[in-house]
C-alpha cells in the first residue's frame, strides 16, 4: 500500500510544470520525508493488524476447544444423570431368596410302612420402595402343585415333571406414622411368635393388618379373609396382640405378649364329605380325610357330612427371655392358649429353649420344644404341618440341631417324637386306638441369596 501512495505522489510531481518542479525541490524532499513517515506508520499498522489476526486465530482455536470441551462435559453430565437415575432405581429395590433341599422320613405308628422322600423349597422375591413411606413386596415360592397354604415344599420323584410355583407374598406396606405400619394383601404373619408349633410358618394370611411399635411396646390388629363365598357367610379371622419387649442390662431381653383371634363362620361347616353327603366341603378347611376330617378338631357326623363341632375364639399368652450363656446366645420360651368356645379339650401349651445360633460361618445351635395341643384348643388348619402330621390332639417333643459351614449356608436336623389322637381314638384295623406314635426326621440344606 505504501508503494501505491509513493507512486501517486511522484506522478503528481512529474505532471506539474517544469518551473514549478524546479522551484519546489525542497518541497519534494519534505514530501518524501512525509511519505516515508506515513509508510513507517503503515508498516506499524500492518504489523499490528497481523498480530491481531494471529490473536484472533488463537482465540478462535481456543473457543473451538472450549466448545468441544463444553459438549463433552454436557455429554458427561447427561451420562452421569442417567447413571444416577439408574442407580437411584436400583437402590429402591431389594432382592431376596432362599433354596432348601430336604431329606425326610415320616413314620406314623398306624401306617403299614413309613415314607422316605426328598423335597425342595424355593422362594424368590423383591421389595420395591415407591416413596419414603410406601413399599410393595412380591414373592414367588414352590407350592407342591396343590396350593397347600401350610407348605411350600415340592416332593421330588414325579416323572421329572415341572414343579409348581405360586404367589407366596403380594402386599403393600405403608408407614402411616412413626412406628405405625399398615399392611394390605397377602402378607407375612403380623404378630409376635416363639419357636413352637401353634401356627405354621409357611402360612401367608390375606387381608389387612395394622402394626405398632414404639419403645418397648408393640401391638397389632388384623383381619384376614379365610374363605369368600357368594352363597354363604365368608369365613374370616379377626385378631389382635399387645406386648412388651424390654432390654434388661447388657445381655438380657424379655418379651411378653397377649393375643386373641376369632375364626368366624366355620362352626357347623362341612369339613369332609362322603356318600350320602351331597354338601360341598367348605374351602376354609384345607386338608383332612375320613379319619381326620378337620386336622384334629372334633366334628359331628350328620348324614355322612363331617361338620366342625366348635367355634374358635382363642386367647394366648407367650413369653421369651433372650440372654447369653458365656459367649453363646440362649433363648427360653413358653406359650399357652385356650379356646373359650369349646367346653373341653380346649387347652394348648408349649415350651423350650435354643442354645447358640447357626448364622455366621462355623457357628451352631441346639434346640428343644415340648408341646401339647388338645383337640379343640387351636384351629386345626393353622397348626404346624410337621408337628404330629399337622393335627391337634397331639403332644410330644422336637429336637433340633443346626450348623453353618459358611456364610448363607445352614445345615439343619430336626426330629419329631410325637403322639397323636391322645384323647380321641381313630380306628386302626377296626379297633379304636389312642396315643399313636408319630416319628419324623428332616435333614435340611438351606442356602440364602
Amino acid at each position: 500500500m505504501k508503494y501505491t501512495i509513493l507512486s501517486a505522489a511522484i506522478a503528481a510531481v512529474l505532471a506539474a510544470p517544469a518551473g514549478a518542479v524546479a522551484a519546489s525541490d525542497a518541497d519534494i524532499a519534505g514530501m518524501r520525508q512525509a511519505l516515508e513517515s506515513v509508510n513507517r506508520r503503515l508498516d506499524a499498522l500492518e504489523q499490528q493488524n497481523q498480530a491481531l489476526e494471529a490473536k484472533n486465530r488463537q482465540l478462535e482455536e481456543k473457543n473451538a476447544k472450549l466448545e468441544e470441551a463444553n459438549d463433552k462435559q454436557t455429554d458427561q453430565i447427561a451420562q452421569a444423570r442417567a447413571k444416577a437415575s439408574s442407580s437411584d432405581w436400583a437402590s429402591k429395590v431389594t432382592w431376596k431368596g432362599d433354596l432348601r433341599y430336604r431329606h425326610e422320613s415320616v413314620d406314623p405308628e398306624e401306617a403299614v410302612t413309613d415314607q422316605l422322600r426328598h423335597r425342595i423349597r424355593a422362594r424368590f422375591g423383591l421389595t420395591a420402595k415407591a416413596t419414603d413411606t410406601l413399599s410393595g413386596t412380591v414373592q414367588l415360592a414352590t407350592n407342591g402343585g396343590n396350593g397347600d397354604p401350610r407348605s411350600t415344599n415340592q416332593t421330588l420323584g414325579s416323572g421329572f415333571d415341572r414343579k409348581g410355583v405360586g404367589i407366596d407374598l403380594a402386599y403393600v406396606d405403608w408407614k402411616a406414622a412413626e412406628g405405625v405400619n399398615l399392611l394390605l394383601g397377602k402378607m407375612p404373619q403380623p404378630f409376635q411368635k416363639v419357636a413352637d408349633y401353634f401356627y405354621d410358618g409357611d402360612i401367608t394370611p390375606e387381608g389387612a393388618a395394622l402394626r405398632f411399635a414404639r419403645g418397648s411396646f408393640f401391638a397389632s390388629v388384623y383381619g384376614f379373609w379365610l374363605q369368600e363365598s357368594a352363597t354363604a357367610s365368608d369365613a374370616n379371622v379377626l385378631g389382635a396382640q399387645v406386648g412388651i419387649k424390654q432390654k434388661l442390662g447388657d445381655t438380657m431381653t424379655v418379651t411378653g405378649a397377649l393375643g386373641y383371634y376369632d375364626v368366624g363362620a366355620v362352626q357347623n361347616e362341612v369339613t369332609f364329605a362322603a356318600a350320602p353327603c351331597t354338601v360341598a366341603v367348605n374351602n376354609a378347611f384345607f386338608g383332612g380325610s375320613a379319619t381326620t376330617p378337620a386336622n384334629g378338631n372334633r366334628v359331628s357326623n350328620v348324614g355322612g357330612c363331617r361338620r366342625l363341632l366348635n367355634d374358635f375364639n382363642v386367647f394366648d399368652v407367650l413369653g421369651q427371655v433372650d440372654l447369653k450363656l458365656g459367649s453363646l446366645p440362649f433363648s427360653v420360651f413358653a406359650q399357652y392358649a385356650q379356646n373359650r368356645d369349646a367346653d373341653d379339650q380346649d387347652t394348648a401349651y408349649a415350651g423350650g429353649f435354643t442354645l447358640g445360633r447357626a448364622s455366621d460361618p462355623l457357628t451352631w445351635e441346639l434346640g428343644y420344644t415340648y408341646q401339647k395341643a388338645e383337640a379343640d384348643a387351636l384351629f386345626g388348619q393353622f397348626v404346624d404341618s410337621d408337628f404330629g402330621g399337622g393335627f391337634t390332639d397331639s403332644e410330644g417333643s422336637v429336637f433340633k440341631v443346626g450348623f453353618a459351614p459358611t456364610k448363607n449356608w445352614v445345615i439343619n436336623g430336626t426330629y419329631f417324637m410325637n403322639d397323636r389322637f391322645i384323647d380321641n381314638p381313630i380306628a386302626v384295623g377296626g379297633v379304636p386306638t389312642t396315643s399313636l406314635g408319630y416319628d419324623r426326621y428332616q435333614i435340611d440344606f438351606n442356602v440364602r441369596y
